[in-house]
Order: structure tokens, then sequence, then C-alpha cells
């Protein structure tokens, strides 16, 4: 009887004591119970990590230290600083040094070249009987072949995977070195005294002002391709006893600015800025000329008459 009067006497004791006082130590308990409970699942579940195998206490020091140590090759291969710009030259164009006499049956009948750059040039050049203006890299129309290059009295065109010369009409071939050899210091001077003994010119007709107000219009496009130039008015060498005397003009895609020119067709153009066209290489120089020029003072005959026409070619 005595255990369980101590048990009464206990319970009657943990009654007396308030639950208010014992409930927060309780779950105090309980929550660390939990979390220990929980720990230890966790710690169960997870695998252990293996431990990495020591080295041997005989292994080298500079052994470990490529192990651990940085690579320096990789670190200099990044672009801390950035990268400098890759400069690409351009290809420049390639000098033939010769060029045997086409075989195709075309005629070259104008052109305007650029001594500093022959791959800038154009051509006016006749197949099957029917003229077009060509720029570098045109295929020749009725042909297969490429025009390459535009030199002062020449073109090079491209057939076949070799180079052949196509000369102006009216200038005999020769060799390309031959033909550099003719030019420089001396055509250049004997241009200046040409233009030093030339004749003052002849009261000029002045041209519509309409056809300066076209022209204005064009010479943008005219600058930026001269050899349209002969699509408005086409020229063709005029030869009576198989000398060149000059070239004949006549109207092109455009026959009223042609005549706003003051021009007629069948005209036969004789000089441009004082300088005669009797000469194929001094005419083409011409030409190439009237690009930066201001104005052309062409003289042309006419029914047996000598007269003067003054285009202006200023903006």
């Amino acid at each position: 009887m005595k255990p369980l009067a101590d048990t009464q006497q206990l319970v009657k004791r943990l009654q007396q004591i308030p639950l208010n006082r014992v409930q927060p130590v309780l779950n105090l308990i309980l929550v660390l119970l939990l979390a220990w409970l929980f720990a230890r699942l966790s710690w169960q579940l997870i695998p252990a990590p293996t431990a990495a195998p020591l080295p041997p206490a005989g292994v080298d020091s500079t052994t470990v230290t490529k192990r651990g140590g940085v690579n320096l090759t990789s670190l200099l291969n990044f672009s801390l600083f950035g990268k400098a710009a890759v400069q690409t030259t351009a290809e420049p164009v390639a000098v033939v040094a010769e060029a045997p006499k086409t075989q195709l049956n075309v005629k070259l009948t104008g052109l305007v070249a650029m001594t500093t750059a022959p791959g800038q040039g154009s051509a006016i050049i006749e197949s099957r009987g029917a003229e077009a203006t060509y720029a570098v890299d045109d295929t020749i129309a009725g042909t297969n072949a490429v025009l390459k290059q535009v030199l002062i009295d020449r073109v090079l065109l491209q057939q076949a995977g070799r180079y052949e010369t196509l000369m102006l009409d009216g200038i005999e071939y020769t060799k390309i070195a031959q033909a550099n050899a003719g030019l420089g210091r001396a055509d250049e001077q004997g241009a200046e005294e040409t233009m030093d003994m030339a004749p003052e010119p002849e009261p000029m007709e002045m041209a519509p002002m309409q056809a300066n107000e076209a022209l204005e219009l064009r010479r943008e496009e005219l600058i930026a391709e001269p050899m349209k130039f002969f699509d408005y008015i086409r020229i063709t060498p005029h030869r009576p006893n198989g000398q060149l005397a000059g070239y004949r003009l006549m109207p092109g895609k455009d026959p009223a600015l042609f005549t706003q020119l003051g021009l007629q067709a069948n005209d036969l153009a004789i000089e441009i800025n004082g300088i005669p066209l009797n000469d194929m290489q001094q005419a083409m120089s011409v030409i190439n000329e009237l690009r930066e020029a201001k104005e052309a003072a062409i003289k042309i005959e006419r029914d047996g008459e000598i007269r003067d026409i003054l285009v202006n070619l200023s903006q």
C-alpha cells in the first residue's frame, strides 16, 4: 500500500503545480528533442565525404607546386586589356607585264583611264556593231572576256584565265613596257607646249541656260561615273585619210540635252580646251581632265565652218 500512497501523493503535488509555468519548459524540451532527432536523421541520409588520400611523404615540392599553381599560359591567353584590331590592307591590283593582242572581233572606241588606279577606269567597246560602256569586271557583250584594267591607250581583257590587250582604235599594238616608256614627263611637256601654242579661241556660242541647269542635275552622276558622259554624247573617231582628224558627235540617250548644248548630229569635234583631238592619247587625256574642269570649250566643224561652244560644267 505504501507505493500506492506515494504515487497518489506525487500526483497531488503535480496537480498543485500551475500549468502556465510548466508548459513553456515542456515545449522547449520537446523542440530540442525534435531538432536533435532531425539532425541525426539528416546525417544518416547524407553520405559521408571520402577524404582524398594524402600524398606520400617523399613527394617532391616542385610536383605539389605544379598541381596547385597558376597556369600562366592560360592567364596570358585571356585578353585582359582587349584585343588589337586586325588591320586589313587592300589587295593591290596585279600588274600585268605583258599581254598579247586579242583576237576578239571588238573595237575600243574610247576610254577613261586613271593612271594611279588602272582598276577603276571605264571603256567604250564596240561589239557586234553596238557600242556600250563597260566598267572594270564587266563582261563584254557577245564574248566571254572580262574587262580587268584600263590604261591610257589600251584595255586589258581576261579570257580563259589569261590577259589580252585591246588597243584604242587607230593605235598600233605595242608591248606594255614600250607603251609605259613613252609616257611620262615628255608627254606632259608636249601637252603644255601644245596648250601654249594654241591660238586664242574665236568668240564662243554660249549654250542655253537650260543646258547648264540640266548638266548641274547630272554633274554628281558624271563625277561618280565619268564614262556616263558618253551615254549622253556618242563619239566616233573620224579618219578621212587614215589619220585621226577629230571625233564625230551624235546624241545619246538624251537628245534634248544634246541639242541644248548647242550641238548638232554629225558635228566634228576638233579641239577641247585648246587641245587638238588629232592624237588619240592626247584626246583621251583631255577627256579625263573634264572630270575636274569647270568648263569645256569645244571647237567643232559644222558644214565647213568652225564654231566654238562653251559648256559650263561648274555647279
